[in-house]
């Protein structure tokens, strides 16, 4: 562990846990998404998509893993519910297949993505897609949307980008500022209540850092502005693909742990410890909105 510690501290008045340790670097996203494991088992065991998938409840056979992607993308549609046509900003983007299926629904996508494999990848997915007329993207990063104007989108949304927030009342402040009177914040995101040094070690190797506390979106959403916020919880749902990964790595990571090789290999000693420690976080869609100032 290298003495990694926990310490609570405060955010905008919500409790959140965060690792200290002068001694200890923690990666960054770009240096976690972009090295050769990640980009290996994305492609590999998810098809080189970035987010969860989606299974009705005690689902035990995962195959095939696309159309659970593609019903996790639909979710995230439906629970939008904004028109076609309306502006979007998809923050944190990966490797471009969620913004594309929401322009194949019909909305203009904005894509922001500070990792630089991501931004080349989203651009070949758009193009490959031939969308290019309905996606643009940028290399950036959603604490600092200062190029974009008040008002800018009818909706934004984060699948499970996030987690990998610093601060977390700025991002949410500048979705708020981002959004026009009646625009829709929609987050599909984990919750983690992993107190244990061993589990806080993997929200630091995977730069999972933000670990919000069960009920912690509602009242930061709250005193940011947002309202009309509602809550639907998934966790059965994405389980398979967590069993698999917790099934599929379990030996090569006890490998790895007798020879002390376990934090070189961040997703299989995520996957294996979620899975064993399932019942420790959930994995939320959380939908918000901006007042409508004519109310």
């Amino acid at each position: 562990m290298g003495g990694c510690l926990r310490q609570d501290v405060m955010q905008g008045g919500v409790l959140i846990a965060v690792m200290t340790n002068k001694s200890v670097t923690t990666p960054s996203v770009q240096e976690y998404y972009s090295s050769l494991e990640s980009r290996l088992g994305y492609w590999l065991l998810l098809g080189n998509a970035r987010h969860c998938e989606y299974w009705p409840p005690g689902t035990l056979w995962p195959f095939p893993i696309g159309c659970a992607q593609r019903d996790m993308e639909e979710k995230l549609w439906e629970r939008l519910g904004i028109e076609k046509g309306s502006k979007v900003l998809d923050a944190g983007a990966g490797s471009g297949k969620v913004a594309s299926y929401m322009a194949h629904k019909g909305l203009i996508i904005e894509v922001v993505d500070l990792t630089p494999l991501h931004v080349q990848q989203a651009r070949r997915t758009i193009r490959d897609r031939k969308l290019e007329h309905k996606v643009s993207m940028r290399l950036g990063d959603y604490h600092d949307l200062a190029d974009f104007n008040n008002g800018s989108f009818d909706g934004v949304y984060t699948m499970e980008t996030f987690v990998h927030a610093d601060e977390s009342m700025k991002v949410l402040q500048n979705f708020y500022r981002l959004l026009r009177p009646a625009g829709v914040l929609l987050l599909h995101e984990a919750e983690f209540h992993w107190d244990s040094p061993l589990l806080q070690e993997v929200l630091r190797l995977s730069h999972c850092q933000n670990t919000l506390k069960q009920g912690s979106y509602e009242d930061m959403l709250r005193q940011t502005g947002f309202t009309d916020i509602t809550v639907e919880n998934y966790t059965d749902n994405v389980l398979p693909l967590w069993r698999l990964f917790g099934v599929i790595g379990s030996v090569p990571y006890g490998a790895m742990r007798l020879f002390d090789l376990d934090k070189r290999f961040t997703n299989v000693m995520t996957g294996v410890e979620a899975y064993r420690h399932w019942t420790q976080g959930r994995y939320i869609s959380i939908r918000a909105v901006k007042p409508d100032s004519r109310d």
